[in-house]
């Protein structure tokens, strides 16, 4: 597969050929849910096509293990949580946090001879984190900072998930070209020509590609128009920062034109992206900002706008791309500072993958 460049933007490609088979980096931190969002009841989800249980324990320690009795298959997650164990819902057998077998009422001799597959699991920033690779690998300290949505004294922060029929790669590829917010979300995101004056580089670092942007002296768009009343025209910043294997950080800000960037308003987000499997993807979200903190009803507009961008605009978008890469054998070409972007995520993504597959074949 040859790379050439395009318009300059240093870096192009061809997509992968369209039937082949997806691999995922399994060395790497990944976003398996909100912590909100397991409670008292477990939690099943599919990761990297594994089907996942998360689950809280009674000490408020989490587990996470395979999705699968290795009694008679039925998912753990259908069950309860009784103390710091989970219970199978077909024949009681329970199962600790490292995934032993701590109780089956149906043998008289000791029960951990049974085991599940046990995955770190780690509590972050609000975040439930999942390792499905080699677990003596699974460093905390890999894990991307995002604590600053989960500290009020920064930002007041509002958080969200989408589900998207489409290879997480072509995610990752929409959020590093934001170029496309004029054509797409001209009433929500969008700022009517920003693709035009967009002035945009591509910058590499040590585990990090990012695509740092400007647009200037243009009109506030949906979002920032109710709050910002400063001027009649701002300057609005877009560094998008991907970080392995598929996290990425948007510091987004505004100001008058011509203005310091410390002078306006600063909105940064998180966009977390889990595969599900070759063709799904877990999308999670977070939308922080600096004024009108502590305001719900503020918060209530801004989660309803981000939330119809991606589900009504960007969702619908990328999957008829997917559905043409699928039926059509589709290509995919470079012409913005994004794509070259993009294009350097997914060489990274290649790099790792390699390395861990030659680091499997050594093992």
């Amino acid at each position: 597969m040859g790379w050439r460049d395009v318009n300059g933007t240093g870096v192009s490609f061809n997509v992968f050929a369209p039937e082949a088979a997806v691999s995922f980096v399994r060395n790497a931190w990944y976003m398996g849910a909100w912590a909100r969002e397991v409670r008292e009841r477990p939690m099943g989800r599919v990761i990297l096509g594994e089907p996942v249980v998360v689950f809280r324990a009674a000490s408020g320690a989490f587990g996470a293990m395979r999705d699968v009795c290795p009694h008679r298959a039925v998912p753990l997650s259908l069950g309860t949580v009784e103390g710091e164990h989970i219970r199978c819902p077909y024949h009681a057998l329970e199962f600790d946090t490292t995934g032993v077998c701590r109780r089956n009422p149906h043998v008289k001799g000791p029960p951990d001879r049974i085991t599940n597959r046990a995955y770190p699991v780690v509590e972050r920033h609000g975040m439930i984190w999942l390792w499905l690779g080699e677990a003596a690998l699974a460093r905390p300290d890999l894990i991307v900072d995002y604590s600053c949505f989960n500290d009020p004294t920064k930002f007041t922060t509002c958080t969200g998930y989408l589900h998207i029929s489409a290879d997480y790669r072509l995610v990752i590829d929409n959020l590093m070209d934001l170029a496309h917010a004029e054509y797409i979300h001209p009433n929500t995101v969008g700022s009517k020509g920003a693709a035009e004056v967009q002035e945009a580089k591509l910058v590499q670092s040590e585990g990090a590609i990012s695509v740092n942007s400007l647009w200037p002296n243009l009109p506030p768009n949906a979002v920032s128009k109710p709050v910002w009343t400063r001027t009649e025209r701002i300057d609005q910043y877009q560094d998008m920062t991907w970080r392995p294997a598929s996290n990425l950080f948007l510091d987004l800000g505004i100001m008058a034109p011509g203005e310091p960037r410390a002078s306006g308003y600063h909105t940064p987000s998180a966009h977390i992206l889990t595969p599900e499997s070759e063709r799904t993807t877990h999308y999670f979200w977070a939308f922080g900002r600096d004024f009108a903190m502590g305001n719900e009803a503020v918060s209530a507009g801004i989660a309803a706008t981000v939330q119809a961008a991606f589900t009504t605009e960007d969702k619908p978008m990328i999957e008829a791309a997917q559905r043409n890469i699928d039926c059509a054998a589709a290509t995919l070409r470079n012409f913005t500072i994004g794509d070259a972007g993009s294009a350097t995520v997914r060489r990274e993504l290649d790099r790792l993958l390699a390395q861990e597959s030659a680091g499997s074949a050594a093992a």
